[in-house]
């Protein structure tokens, strides 16, 4: 749309925003929203952003032209310093036009449109705040689910992933496609919501196609990601952080082992710490057995670096313990803790409950109407569109 006199009359206000993905803290961003209303409109541009410090947004208001005058450049002039209020297509100035310093304006924290998850999440993980706690989602409704009751981080499974869209065991079977596909599908139903951690088993292939899954992930709107520890395990982590810089994104790379039970802890804790210098944020070291051992291996590391604790199954006691803690705790030890079967396993009961009545008695007995389901999936934000563009489809809903 034209930001002509008419059609600012004709439509009163609107807001263009025009944004990228937050790089490194160290970056500087470049991201402008345009809020246009009566007879001028004004450009905000973020300038700078560090991960503990503030936004600092530069604002420019201009006169909208006059209709006759639409095909213009509406460009400030390059050698005005301060933000001006003014007509400046073509760089001329009208004979009214009026300076005026517009202050800079500080924001502590983004607006929620211009702050990718990773960003999110990496600001959650870097000011040690709360513990994230992460059920494994797989699929549209469980995801939904999950953000309709407030859950403040996911994790897509590979293990669900894999047996919802492919009907498969865990075997390697899903690749970049089917994993990229699915974790787009849920990252995009709340894009301002819960970030999202993914599995990326063992990148997909060598170094190359590790960093074309990286990238493929970031475009996604994954937050972070595990990536398996394997004979490639420093060559994979290396492409993980040298295809992140060159994407300037805040994505979480989580390196995770599974070297305890086949080459017993120190070797396990030697190629976790390899992983952390190489620039991994995380760690996952699988197969712990207690609480103690958590607590040694997380101290062995040092606090720079942030440990997940993960659970295929709330089998494993000692993590509902160290759970209370690191709740309790300012700085716990444990930022995420993941628990991939959440969704999955708790389906797979009430599925073969219910099919198991079905079959015996013709019954289902559940009470859940058609109506619930389209509600938690979106139904009421459809209806919402719809009204905005003045149409009529769900007058009868």
């Amino acid at each position: 749309m034209i930001a002509s006199r008419s059609n600012l009359e004709r439509y009163g206000s609107f807001e263009i925003e025009i944004w990228q993905p937050l790089g490194f803290s160290t970056d500087r961003i470049p991201a402008t929203k345009v809020h246009i209303k009566d007879q001028s409109f004004a450009v905000h541009v973020i300038t700078h952003m560090n991960i503990d410090k503030r936004a600092e947004v530069e604002s420019h208001v201009f006169l909208a032209p006059s209709d006759d005058k639409i095909h213009n450049n509406l460009v400030p002039e390059a050698d005005v310093d301060e933000s001006k209020i003014g007509n400046c297509f073509n760089g001329e100035l009208p004979i009214n036009f009026t300076s005026m310093v517009m202050a800079n304006a500080y924001n502590d924290i983004l607006a929620a449109p211009l702050m990718p998850g990773s960003t999110r999440l990496r600001k959650r993980i870097t000011n040690y705040a709360k513990i994230i706690v992460c059920p494994g989602v797989y699929d549209g409704l469980s995801a939904r689910i999950a953000l309709l009751l407030g859950i403040e981080g996911l994790y897509m499974t590979g293990a669900g992933t894999t047996a919802s869209r492919l009907g498969a065991a865990d075997l390697g079977l899903a690749q970049l496609h089917d994993m990229r596909t699915n974790a787009e599908m849920i990252a995009n139903l709340a894009p301002t919501g819960a970030p999202i951690t993914a599995d990326m088993d063992t990148g997909y292939g060598g170094p190359l196609m590790v960093a074309r899954s990286l990238q493929q992930y970031h475009l996604a709107g994954v937050s972070g990601f595990h990536i398996e520890d394997q004979v490639e395990y420093s060559s994979r982590v290396k492409a993980c952080v040298y295809m992140r810089m060159q994407l300037r994104s805040d994505i979480a790379i989580i390196a995770r082992t599974g070297a305890l039970q086949s080459s017993g802890y120190e070797a396990a804790m030697d190629r976790l710490r390899r992983a952390r210098d190489l620039g991994a944020d995380m760690g996952i070291l699988e197969g712990v057995q207690s609480k103690l051992h958590v607590q040694v291996h997380y101290r062995a590391v040092d606090m720079k670096q942030q440990w997940i604790a993960y659970a295929g199954l709330e089998t494993w006691a000692p993590i509902w313990e160290f759970w209370k803690e690191c709740k309790a705790n300012s700085r716990p030890q444990m930022l995420i803790i993941i628990f991939s079967f959440a969704c999955l396993a708790l389906a797979y009961e009430a599925i073969t409950t219910t099919l198991e009545r079905l079959r015996d008695t013709g019954l289902t007995g559940s009470s859940v109407s058609p109506m619930t389901i389209f509600e938690v999936c979106g139904l009421g934000e459809s209806i919402a569109i719809d009204m905005a563009a003045g149409g009529h489809a769900f007058d009868k809903v």
